[in-house]
């Protein structure tokens, strides 16, 4: 799969996504608040919500690396 193909994926579809990394859990589930769509991402017991998908591609929030990184190297369940 590729960023593009995932975005998509969350875009279109509303879907969010799993994985582990270091042992850890990890994710993004889209939810909405004003009529506004954010992505809340996790990392083992860390949080951060992002405005826009890009910023979460890009953001090295997953153990110092983006998901533009990670995409070839990890495993995703969507939900």
């Amino acid at each position: 799969m590729t960023i593009e193909e995932l975005k998509a994926k969350v875009l279109d579809d509303g879907s969010g996504f799993t994985f582990t990394l270091g042992g850890k859990s990890c994710g993004m589930e889209p939810d909405s608040r004003n009529k506004e769509t954010y992505y809340p991402a996790w990392y083992g017991d860390k949080n951060k919500d992002f405005n826009n998908i890009d910023d979460l591609m890009t953001d090295k929030f997953f153990g110092d690396k983006s998901m533009v990184q990670l995409i070839n190297d990890i495993e995703l369940d969507f939900i």
